[in-house]
């Protein structure tokens, strides 16, 4: 099923599938047309009730043991490629017609889950009967198993059957027959049986069907059937013109080209929506041998059909227009009480709106319209009022399609906090570029805050929200250099006590604390000492002994106990690399590192966005105020010190 190494996650098949193993309606719609595609005449469906489980039951082909397996196993089973685009009639109907199927993508066998986990499935054909279960996958490399249970030979006919245990809720036999007859009543040929009452025109409600006649001039009057889906299916395969002569179909229900111009006006949603059945014994004459079409010069045929098609088309437009009249109305009431604050200009400007969006946009349904409209009147009563709505303006079909699937995949909250999350960063990297490269940069106005925000790039055991400047053990380190005889004069380091500013570096101190049982902060976990080298001096083993030299006065006088874990990191411009190597003393250990690296760190932790997104509007021409900014990631802790 998987090859080694790949791995499946839990909730794949059902991504994968979508609404088939969700949805009843869906998933009996699929298995029904998956009989449909297997040829089939009669389909006899048991809707599961307590004590009695789902049986589904046709006679079509039927498959082998080998052909099952085959496509039962295979992702994305191509029935196209595989088979054909039009099923061929089981021997033993010799006058058949082939079908146009309905399946593509080999999903809508999945169905069968929603009614039974596992579920089993006999099919027969040529003389062997075979039987297999299926169920949902255990482990990682599988999303569903397949197992063949038994085989016997010497079976009359041909077939396909298909049982579970399991009742999903929400339909009942009545609504399973109405929504069958919507989509699988086109060809008299094809018999569908629910809890053993055949499905007929009667079963369809009576909103979903409309009746009318239609006289065309010298050969009869042609009776003619609207069928509403009610909703939009994925496709226009289940939808069309069905031409019935003698109660016999002439040739597949389907949209000729022709008629999705003349009929639909390239509303492809009504395409998916409507289908209509003509009855008229009068073309008789017209019809060709095999009944796979109408003689196109059939005199008889070729007098009806535009008539009957402009009133196919009648009826459209008058469906349409009723839709739209209770779109606006459903809408209005929908929205009252949104919209009844709004001044008279902006309800008025909101009613135009609402009436030219309905009339141009007709595949839109009530609630997609309700949606589109409730934003229309949160902006009229927005302060931005129609920034937004220029901005959508503005953008190609590419970058819409874009934003509908981020608003699919992403709520605006938890968009909008990975954005910032991202956005801090990359202006970080931004500044490293432009402060790190400059020699005339101060360490503590400038780049000792940078760092601050920073340590993120030194890797990810420095990602933790508890890191945090240590204002007293930059206090205890100027005080230490402050009596040292080699140390002639210390600059003051201004409004910034939290570094340490000494003759040639400044010095950070970055404190994550360790919490004990009570969950009190008890002492310092991890240290993190940051110390940053005035340009022209080279980080050499000189350098790097100063570092751990602050570690061991710390922990000396108790700032660190000999449990704490303590990273020095040496940074400057230019380094020795015979003398930094990176050195670890029991709970201590320096790292010497150029800004260079660090910026190139910086970038690779951020999966290189910086490059591909420099031209982001954010990070174009605006200044970082870094004492003002603050990492979101990184909200501020008290000092242990």
């Amino acid at each position: 099923m998987a090859s080694d190494g790949l791995r499946f996650g839990d909730k794949f098949l059902a991504r994968h599938a979508g609404q088939i193993i969700t949805d009843p309606a869906t998933a009996i719609v699929e298995l029904v047309a998956n009989a449909w595609d297997a040829h089939a005449n009669r389909v006899d469906i048991d809707w599961p009730r307590p004590g009695r489980p789902f049986r589904i039951r046709d006679d079509g082909g039927g498959m082998s043991a080998e052909q099952f397996m085959h496509r039962w196993r295979t992702l994305d089973y191509d029935r196209i490629e595989e088979q054909g685009s039009r099923s061929v009639p089981p021997s033993d109907e010799p006058n058949a017609l082939p079908r146009t199927v309905y399946g593509r993508n080999g999903k809508g066998r999945h169905a069968a889950f929603l009614f039974g986990n596992p579920y089993k499935v006999r099919t027969w054909r040529d003389g062997k009967e075979t039987l297999f279960i299926v169920s949902r996958g255990r482990s990682a490399d599988r999303p569903f198993n397949v197992e063949q249970l038994s085989s016997s030979a010497h079976v009359a006919g041909h077939g396909s059957e298909i049982t579970g245990e399991d009742s999903p809720l929400g339909l009942d036999a009545e609504a399973v027959r109405e929504i069958i007859g919507s989509r699988f009543l086109t060809d008299p040929g094809f018999v569908v049986t629910v809890d053993g009452t055949p499905v007929t025109f009667e079963d369809l409600s009576d909103d979903q069907i409309v009746e009318s006649g239609v006289e065309v001039p010298g050969l009869g009057t042609a009776k003619v059937l609207m069928i509403d889906g009610q909703k939009v299916d994925r496709t226009t395969r289940q939808h069309g013109i069905a031409w019935w002569v003698n109660n016999r179909a002439v040739g597949a229900c389907r949209w000729r080209g022709s008629d999705l111009m003349s009929v639909i006006d390239g509303r492809t949603s009504e395409a998916k929506r409507f289908t209509f059945i003509v009855f008229a014994d009068f073309l008789e004459q017209s019809v060709k041998p095999d009944w796979s079409d109408f003689d196109p010069a059939g005199e008889a045929w070729s007098a009806a059909r535009p008539i009957i098609i402009a009133h196919i088309r009648s009826l459209v437009g008058e469906a349409i227009a009723s839709r739209k009249a209770d779109t606006k109305a459903e809408v209005r009431e929908r929205l009252d009480s949104v919209t009844k604050d709004l001044t008279p200009v902006s309800r008025e400007r909101w009613d135009e709106f609402v009436d030219k969006v309905v009339e141009s946009c007709p595949s839109l349904t009530s609630d997609e319209m309700t949606q589109v409209a409730g934003i229309l009147a949160n902006l009229e009563a927005s302060s931005s009022k129609y920034a937004l709505i220029a901005k959508l303006h503005d953008l190609p079909p590419g970058d819409l399609d874009a934003l509908n699937q981020l608003l699919t995949d992403w709520t605006l909250r938890t968009a909008k906090d990975a954005l910032d999350q991202i956005q801090v960063r990359l202006r970080l990297i931004r500044q490293m570029h432009d402060t790190l490269r400059d020699e005339r940069a101060d360490e503590v106005q400038d780049l000792q805050p940078l760092f601050e925000q920073s340590l993120w790039a030194f890797g990810p055991e420095f990602e933790s929200l508890e890191f945090t400047s240590n204002r007293g053990m930059a206090t205890v380190v100027r005080k230490l250099f402050s009596g040292s005889a080699t140390v002639t004069a210390l600059k003051p380091s201004g409004n910034r006590p939290d570094f340490a500013m000494l003759p040639e570096s400044s010095v950070g101190f970055y404190a994550r604390p360790r919490f004990g049982d009570d969950g009190e902060p008890e002492d310092v976990a991890h240290l993190v000492i940051v110390e940053l080298k005035r340009p022209g001096i080279l980080i050499g083993a000189d350098q790097m002994e100063q570092a751990r030299k602050y570690g061991r006065e710390l922990r000396r006088l108790g700032h660190v106990t000999d449990a704490t874990k303590v990273t020095c990191f040496v940074l400057g411009s230019r380094m020795d690399m015979l003398d930094t190597e990176p050195l670890t003393q029991g709970r201590m250990t320096t790292i010497a590192m150029t800004f260079e690296t660090f910026i190139v760190r910086a970038e690779r932790r951020m999966l290189n966005l910086y490059e591909r997104l420099r031209e982001a509007p954010f990070l174009k021409d605006q200044d970082v105020d870094l004492d003002a900014f603050v990492d979101p990631a990184r909200p501020l802790q008290p000092s242990l010190v």
